[in-house]
């Protein structure tokens, strides 16, 4: 049980907990929100601006894209499981040891990825254009730049985690905010009115993630953070390796999935419907970037359903983790039921607002309510793995939160279409959420037997 010091300076042991939740968790949903309102608006400005071509060929180097993310975070998220604790210990001078040793990591991990697309890099978007060249060159355009620019995307993401390990959640929003929407105004700069097409998305991206770096960098700089800024690399550099890259595995294998994900669409497309491939493909990428948009709030609120969690289960307050848990299960439940009946609403002609290809949007309404049709499962389930992370259960956490990719849909997409035809593939994901739900309740029932919690998970652990 907490003693009454702890209690008395650690925020999350006591107070309302509704307010608590909310103040914790907003600021985790705007900066969650901010970066997927950025997707939404610059594939409006690369639909209406420049085609829906150049929409599907950045969206055929997604799953290059979201793997450079999956290795940003690989590092990243094992760094601050790390500092964390070093922090909490108040070991200043092994958390800049570590944060050195994560850049250094990083760069490396770069370098490979530099020398890798550098010889590979025009297959790729070869095979993954199937056969045109146009949509092959500008998807080739757009992730050559991300990835030779890739250092300042990995330092950012380096730095970001450091500071969230820090708890500097109210200038990470302000940051956010300032630096997203100046991400915008380069995007439309470029896009718009100078015309650069994919390449001008890019270089706006990159153009954000360095005035990212430059805000961090004077922030650290007048002491605004405990660690401060620190140069890649120390004596040792290279022994902290194998700890990063084990605890930033879990997290990374999430975006490593969502990249297989949309390989395996990209690569069913290829064998199902090769005459509309170019509108389905550009019908696809703006479904990503809707549902993008609609997912990011759902993980800020795990992020901080997390926090207050793992907080009080450590102080063995039960009851104040359990109802954590009831608010974020039913906050998920609520958000996801009003996403689906608004996409199934608007799927039709929201497709509109990026592009004016009505074949594009057509696709777009088309796929949109089959892909959502149980789109306000995975909200609860999303939480259910977040708060075995929590507490510590890193198996259920892993069953949970890898299953659907791994085991449903990736698999699926290639196997409802042999019943179904090229509908299969967009049937692939509401089928692999009603897997979640059997999956869900079969992880709760085996906790309810060797536990006796109610549920599975609530109750007294002690």
């Amino acid at each position: 049980m907490n003693s009454p010091t702890n209690a008395s300076t650690n925020i999350f042991l006591s107070g309302p907990l509704g307010s608590l939740f909310a103040r914790t968790a907003i600021p985790i949903i705007f900066i969650m929100g901010m970066n997927g309102l950025l997707t939404v608006i610059d594939a409006y400005f690369l639909g209406v601006y420049v085609g829906a071509s150049a929409l599907a060929g950045v969206t055929l180097i997604f799953p290059v894209f979201m793997l450079l993310n999956a290795m940003a975070t690989l590092v990243a998220s094992g760094m601050a499981s790390v500092i964390a604790r070093q922090l909490g210990a108040a070991e200043i001078t092994a958390a800049r040891t570590t944060l050195a040793n994560a850049q250094a990591l990083a760069l490396c991990i770069c370098a490979l990825l530099i020398a890798g697309f550098a010889v590979t890099g025009n297959s790729i978007t070869d095979w993954l254009a199937n056969g045109s060249q146009d949509l092959a060159d500008t998807g080739y355009t757009y992730i050559s730049i991300l990835i030779w620019c890739s250092p300042f995307a990995f330092l950012l993401s380096v730095y970001g985690d450091a500071l969230r390990s820090e708890g500097r959640v109210g200038f990470m929003a302000a940051a956010s905010l300032g630096v997203s929407l100046a991400n915008i105004a380069f995007n439309y700069l470029l896009i718009v009115m100078f015309g650069l097409g994919v390449a001008g998305s890019a270089i706006g991206t990159v153009l954000a993630q360095c005035l990212a770096l430059a805000v961090i960098a004077i922030y650290g700089g007048f002491g605004g953070t405990r660690i401060g800024l620190v140069l890649p690399g120390t004596a040792g550099w290279r022994k902290a390796w194998p700890q990063f890259l084990a605890l930033g595995a879990p997290q990374s294998l999430s975006f490593v999935g969502i990249s297989l994900g949309s390989a395996a669409i990209i690569l069913a497309l290829h064998i199902w419907n090769p005459k509309d491939y170019s509108a389905t493909v550009a019908a696809y990428g703006i479904a990503l970037r809707i549902l993008t948009f609609a997912f990011l709030p759902l993980l800020g609120l795990s992020l901080a359903m997390q926090t207050l969690v793992g907080n009080n289960v450590g102080a063995q307050q039960w009851a104040r983790s359990d109802a954590v848990l009831r608010m974020a299960l039913a906050a998920a439940l609520a958000y996801g039921v009003c996403i689906e009946m608004s996409l199934f609403k608007f799927s039709g002609s929201i497709g509109f607002a990026f592009v004016e290809d009505a074949r594009s949007v057509s696709e777009l309404g088309r796929i949109l309510p089959i892909m959502t049709a149980m789109y306000f499962s995975s909200g609860p389930v999303m939480m259910l793995a977040g708060y075995c992370q929590a507490i510590g259960d890193p198996v259920r956490a892993a069953i949970l939160g890898l299953s659907r990719t791994y085991l449903f849909a990736i698999p699926l997409t290639f196997m409802l279409p042999i019943a179904l035809g090229e509908t299969g593939i967009w049937v692939a994901a509401p089928a692999a959420e009603t897997a979640m739900i059997a999956i869900a309740f079969l992880v709760l029932a085996n906790l309810r037997a060797r536990k006796g919690l109610r549920w599975g998970i609530f109750g007294d652990r002690s």
